[in-house]
C-alpha cells in the first residue's frame, strides 16, 4: 500500500473520528445544557480558563500556518518570521481586551454586527457584516486551499476528496452542535496537534545534517526590505483581520467570566506565537539548507526540511506531518463556520430559525470549495481580506471612545472606511505610474507598509474630517450636537422555532431584560435627532 493511500485513509479517518465525537458531545450537551439558540451561536458564559486557552489556540492555527509561514519566508526572511509570528498572537490578546470593554459597556451583544447597531446604524451595520463574511469566505477558502495543497502538492494525490471531507464534516456537527462543542473540540485538536509538532521537532532536531550552511545568510533569508515591513505590515494587518472575523468574538461570549478570558486569551496567544514560529522555522532550515523545493512559492519548505528535499524520509513523519495539518484545519474550518453562522443569525436572519444559516452554510461551502480547488496562493487570499479589513478597523474602534460619543456617526464612521480605502488606491498609483498595477501591487503583490499604515492614518482623518463637517451642518441647521445616542437594551426572545427575536442583556453570572420602544432608523443618530 501506497504512502498516499496511508496517509488519506488516515487523514479521513481522523477527521471523522473528530466529528463523531463532536456529534456525541452535541448529543450529550442538548440534555445537560440549555439547548437555545443564543446559546447555540454563543455558549455565553459557560467556558473555563483552561478550555477557553485552548479554544483561542485552535481557532487561529489552521493548516494555513504550515504553508503560509514558510512561505512568507522566502521573502521577508527570519525578520519576517519572527514578525509574522508575534502578529498570529498579538491579535487575541488586543481583540479579548477589547471585547471585555465592549462586553462591560453592552453586555447583550451577540455578534460585533450587535454593537454596530446599537451604535452606527444599519447602513454601517450592513457594510461591516458584508466585510466579516467576506473576510471569513477568505479564511475558509485559504484552509480548503492549505488542505488540499497538503494531497496535492506535498502527497501527489488529488485535493478534491479531503476537502469535500473536511467541508462536510464540519458542516454536519458545527450544525448540530453550534460554538460550545466546537470549543469542546478544540482542545482535543489542540493538543493532538502539538503532540504532533513535539515529535516532527525532535525527529527535525535528530536527523537535520546539513552538508554546508551558507553565512552569512543568502539575502533572502538575512535582514531586507520585506523583513523590516514585516514590523508594521504584518501586526497592523492580522490584528485587522481578526477584528473581523466572528470566531475570537465568539470565544469573548462564551469566557465564563472576564479573567478566565484575559488569561485564556493570554495562554492561547502564546501558544499561537509558538507554533506558528515553528512551523516557518522548519521552513526556514529547509530554505537555508538549500533542500530542492517542492513548490515555487517555497509554502512546501517546512516538507521539505522532513524529507530532507528527497523521498528518503521514512513514511511515518510524513504521516504526522499529515495528520498534524488536517487536525488543526478542522479546528479553524468548525470555527470559521460557526462565526460565519453567528454573523448570519444574528444580523440577517433575526426572528427566524436558527436552521436557516445553518443551512445556509452548507450552501456557502460550495463555491468556496470550488475556489480553493484552483489552488491560488494562500498569502495573497489573506492580503486581500486584511486590507479590506485594516480600512475598516479604525473606524469601528472609535466607536468604543465615550468622548467621541455623539462626535462620530455612522456618516462619519463610513466616510473613514472611504478615505482609508482610496488611501491605498493612491499609494499604488504613485508607487507604480498607473491604476491597474497600483492595485496590483497593493491588493496581490506585496505586504508593503505603506499599504497597511496609511490606511489607518487616513480613515482617523477621514473619520475626523466627516465629523466636522457634520457638525458644522447639523448647527447650522439648528439640529442637536453632538447627537445624542440611546443604546437599547433588549430581552433575548426565544420562539417556539427555535428563532431570536431581539438581543439579550447578560452580564457576567446575571441576566437581566427591559423592553425597548422605538424603530431602529438607517443610521442610528437619525431616530433621536431633535430641533432646537
Amino acid at each position: 500500500m501506497s504512502l498516499l493511500s496511508v496517509t488519506y485513509g488516515l487523514a479521513i479517518t481522523t477527521i471523522v473520528v473528530f466529528g463523531v465525537g463532536a456529534l456525541f458531545l452535541a448529543r450529550r450537551k442538548m440534555r445537560f445544557k440549555q439547548d437555545d439558540t443564543e446559546f447555540f451561536l454563543t455558549a455565553r458564559h459557560s467556558v473555563p480558563e483552561r478550555t477557553i486557552a485552548w479554544s483561542f489556540y485552535a481557532q487561529g492555527v489552521g493548516a494555513w500556518v504550515v504553508f503560509s509561514m514558510p512561505a512568507y519566508v522566502v521573502s521577508a526572511g527570519m525578520v519576517g518570521l519572527v514578525f509574522y509570528a508575534i502578529s498570529c498572537g498579538l491579535p487575541i490578546l488586543i481583540v479579548a481586551r477589547v471585547g471585555a470593554v465592549l462586553h462591560r459597556k453592552y453586555p447583550g451583544v451577540l455578534s460585533l454586527g450587535d454593537f454596530v447597531q446599537w451604535r452606527f446604524g444599519t447602513i454601517p451595520t450592513i457594510i461591516v457584516s458584508v466585510v466579516m463574511l467576506f473576510n471569513m469566505f477568505i479564511a475558509l477558502c485559504a484552509e480548503y486551499t492549505s488542505i488540499g495543497n497538503l494531497m496535492e502538492l506535498v502527497l501527489g494525490g488529488s485535493r478534491l476528496p479531503i476537502v469535500i471531507c473536511v467541508a462536510v464534516v464540519t458542516s454536519i456537527y458545527t450544525a448540530a452542535g453550534g460554538l460550545y462543542v466546537s470549543i469542546l473540540t478544540d482542545v482535543a485538536q489542540g493538543v493532538f496537534g502539538i503532540f504532533l509538532l513535539v515529535v516532527m521537532a525532535i525527529y527535525v532536531a535528530i536527523t537535520y545534517r546539513p552538508v554546508d550552511l551558507p553565512t552569512p545568510l543568502p539575502e533572502g533569508l538575512g535582514a531586507n526590505y520585506w523583513g523590516w515591513a514585516s514590523i508594521a505590515a504584518m501586526p497592523i494587518s492580522m490584528t485587522c483581520a481578526t477584528f473581523f472575523s466572528e470566531a475570537p468574538w465568539q470565544r469573548i461570549w462564551a469566557s465564563a467570566d472576564e479573567r478566565a478570558l484575559k488569561r485564556g486569551s493570554l495562554w492561547g496567544a502564546i501558544g499561537l506565537v509558538i507554533v506558528c514560529f515553528l512551523y516557518g522555522f522548519g521552513g526556514f532550515l529547509a530554505i537555508w539548507a538549500g533542500y530542492p523545493m517542492s513548490s515555487d512559492d517555497g509554502s512546501t519548505a517546512f516538507f521539505d526540511l522532513l524529507t530532507a528535499g528527497n523521498a528518503s524520509a521514512p513514511g511515518w513523519i510524513m504521516v504526522l506531518a499529515a495528520l498534524s495539518t488536517v487536525t488543526m484545519n478542522e479546528g479553524c474550518v468548525d470555527s470559521i463556520q460557526n462565526g460565519i453562522v453567528d454573523t448570519l443569525a444574528s444580523r440577517f436572519f433575526r426572528g427566524k430559525s436558527v436552521w436557516y444559516p445553518r443551512v445556509l452554510v452548507f450552501l456557502i461551502n460550495i463555491p468556496i470549495v470550488f475556489v480553493s480547488l484552483k489552488g491560488y496562493n494562500i498569502i495573497v487570499l489573506f492580503l486581500i481580506g486584511n486590507l479590506i479589513c485594516t480600512v475598516c478597523t479604525v473606524p469601528l474602534l472609535l466607536g468604543l471612545v465615550e468622548r467621541l460619543e455623539g462626535y462620530v456617526t455612522g456618516w462619519s464612521m463610513v466616510f473613514g472606511m472611504i478615505t482609508g480605502f482610496f488611501s491605498i488606491v493612491v499609494f499604488g498609483y504613485l508607487k507604480m505610474g498607473n491604476l491597474a498595477d497600483g492595485m496590483q501591487y497593493t491588493f496581490i503583490d506585496a505586504y508593503d507598509w505603506p499599504s497597511f499604515v496609511l490606511p489607518i492614518v487616513f480613515s482617523f482623518i477621514g473619520v475626523l474630517l466627516a465629523a466636522a463637517v457634520e457638525g458644522a451642518i447639523r448647527k447650522s441647521l439648528g439640529l442637536t450636537y453632538p447627537v445624542p445616542l440611546n443604546f437599547p437594551q433588549a430581552s433575548v426572545e426565544h420562539t417556539k422555532n427555535g428563532s431570536i427575536n431581539s438581543l439579550g442583556d447578560v452580564e457576567y453570572g446575571v441576566e437581566k431584560s427591559a423592553a425597548v420602544d422605538g424603530k431602529q432608523e438607517v443610521f442610528h443618530e437619525s431616530s433621536v435627532a431633535e430641533v432646537k
